[in-house]
């Protein structure tokens, strides 16, 4: 289980990150078409794409100053979105071909006390959905940040993460101050309390639609659970990290691809669990430098030459995760 050996997570002394081979990694081209499945992340200043198979490295985003959290990507018009808690901004950049160079464009301004955390984006119908972390609304607006509308704003302390089921109308969320999971329609309505009992910190939320089947992680109990979409049948994820060595785990984001999962350790990095075997061993796929931290993790069906302008078609498959730089900062955020 991932609640072995937490206390030592600040001491361990993590692997280098390699930027590839040795090539430049100074900002460059923002096109996923015709490339292969990519890792997407941020150490809280830039967001990067990784060949998910190779050392290939390319700077997508530099935020500099900033504390980028959740990333997602458009699989349509080719744009990242991401939330960041320093300047209370939802920001996107083009990434298709074309747009090499695009530059950097604020979509959503929050006041002082307002500060955009979690985000999903619905490609086929052009919206973008966002969580206040200050005990604001959960809101949705057009991919360009006008026409905002409040979807729930009642009863919410801290939510967190969102992820939506597209295809049902279905939104669910996290609220961190009520150590809760919740879901509503894409409209706020027929709002419902999924989980409620053994739950502190959900972080990561993530759906499997083939199995139906809601997964979360929770930083604070160390484990990952899932759940039917309608919050019963909750069952606790066999996880040996023994074979890690003395590797303190903090489960933040999870995804789901295939037989697998995709979680990340706060300060370690990116793991690949097998969802339904017994004592399943993670298989650490991404390490971060030492004092970076990894967040949320999202994988998603990225955009390619024949999939661009047509809503509901796919492409490969791809990672996206963000974190931060200091945890402290994060922690006492949360």
């Amino acid at each position: 289980m991932f609640t072995i050996l937490s206390s030592i997570i600040l001491s361990f002394y993590l692997v280098e990150l390699k930027f590839g081979n040795g090539e430049d990694t100074t900002l460059g081209s923002c096109s996923f078409s015709g490339i292969g499945p990519q890792l997407l992340f941020s150490n809280g200043t830039h967001v990067f794409s990784k060949d998910l198979d190779s050392n290939n490295l390319r700077i997508l985003v530099e935020t500099m100053d900033s504390s980028v959290i959740y990333v997602d990507y458009d699989l349509i018009d080719g744009y990242i979105y991401w939330s960041d808690l320093d300047t209370n901004t939802i920001s996107r950049r083009r990434c298709r071909s074309g747009n090499e160079k695009s530059d950097k464009e604020v979509i959503v301004q929050q006041q002082t006390n307002s500060r955009p955390i979690g985000i999903a984006v619905d490609s086929q119908n052009g919206h973008l959905y966002w969580a206040d972390q200050d005990g604001g609304p959960i809101r949705r607006s057009d991919f360009d940040g006008s026409n905002v509308v409040d979807i729930l704003n009642e009863s919410l302390e801290k939510p967190t993460t969102i992820t939506i089921d597209i295809s049902n109308r279905w939104l669910y969320f996290s609220d961190h101050g009520k150590h809760t999971i919740e879901r509503c329609t894409f409209d706020g309505s027929s709002r419902q309390i999924l989980i409620s009992n053994d739950v502190i910190s959900p972080y990561g939320l993530a759906l499997d639609m083939d199995s139906k089947r809601l997964y979360w992680t929770d930083s604070a109990l160390y484990h990952i659970k899932s759940s039917k979409f309608d919050g019963s049948d909750v069952k606790t994820l066999s996880i040996d990290v023994t074979p890690l060595g003395n590797i303190g785990i903090v489960v933040m984001g999870i995804d789901l691809y295939g037989s697998y999962m995709y979680a990340s350790n706060i300060n370690t990095g990116i793991y690949r669990i097998q969802k339904n075997k017994i004592h399943a061993v993670p298989e650490r796929v991404f390490a971060i430098e030492q004092d970076a931290l990894i967040y949320g993790v999202k994988i998603i069906k990225s955009h390619t030459n024949n999939a661009t302008n047509e809503k509901g078609h796919v492409g490969q498959m791809q990672i996206l995760f963000a974190g931060m730089i200091f945890v402290e900062v994060l922690l006492n955020r949360m």
